[in-house]
């Protein structure tokens, strides 16, 4: 049976220290299946010749809370490997925020994050007040 993605000829980084070797990787249904010589074709094959293939990366401090209303895919950093950022923990955050304290935290993320302050007052839609509702 063919695996959804097999990734070939990688020098594989897994992530627990160890070290790197050559190999492939295979995935089904979003999961990896399979890690060093994978023997079943792909429905879909990239060869990683001379490229690593590594876990995605975790972003622990990032300042993307006005970024993401305009660019869900966080671009900047999902280019590069991350797959998980953590936003909002650095004590400046979009929520919670009141209507009328609006204009106010953009001007006070403008001066932190060097956005304009209509970039982000027209980029996010602002339908929320509490966490939980800007979390949704």
């Amino acid at each position: 049976m063919a695996h959804d993605l097999v990734i070939r000829n990688g020098q594989i980084v897994d992530g627990s220290g160890n070290s790197s070797f050559m190999g492939d990787v295979a995935i089904d249904n979003d999961l990896i299946t399979e890690v060093g010589t994978v023997e079943s074709t792909g429905h879909r094959e990239i060869d990683a010749d001379g490229s690593l293939v590594t876990p995605g990366f975790i972003d622990l401090h990032t300042h993307l809370d006005a970024q993401i209303g305009w660019d869900p895919l966080l671009t900047p950093i999902s280019w590069h490997g991350i797959t998980t950022a953590l936003m909002g923990n650095c004590g400046v955050t979009f929520a919670p925020c009141k209507k009328a304290d609006r204009v106010f935290l953009a001007e006070m993320m403008e001066n932190v994050e060097d956005i304009p302050r209509e970039a982000i007052l027209d980029g996010l839609p602002w339908d929320w007040e509490s966490y939980g509702e800007y979390l949704d």
